[in-house]
């Protein structure tokens, strides 16, 4: 099972650092796995999982950490 998940953000620098703070996402559990490519603007998340329970968690997992993120970048951009 695969699942692309894909985030734009204001510029490539943004994108760069959520690839970085999300890189540690795909390390636990070993019935999934993950790429992450920063493209321009864009962050690609290709997840690939043996089962739609797994594929679920990672992607929840994956989405959490963007929203996180987002909420860190926000919160910096207020100063």
């Amino acid at each position: 099972m695969k699942c692309l998940i894909e985030a734009g953000f204001p510029d490539a620098a943004a994108a760069r650092a959520a690839m970085a703070a999300l890189a540690h996402e795909g390390a636990a559990g070993g019935r999934s796995s993950a790429t992450l490519d920063a493209n321009g603007k864009t962050l690609a998340i290709r997840i690939e999982a043996r089962d739609a329970v797994a594929l679920r968690a990672a992607a929840n997992a994956y989405l959490r950490a963007l929203a996180v993120f987002e909420g860190v970048e926000r919160g910096a951009n207020d100063d």
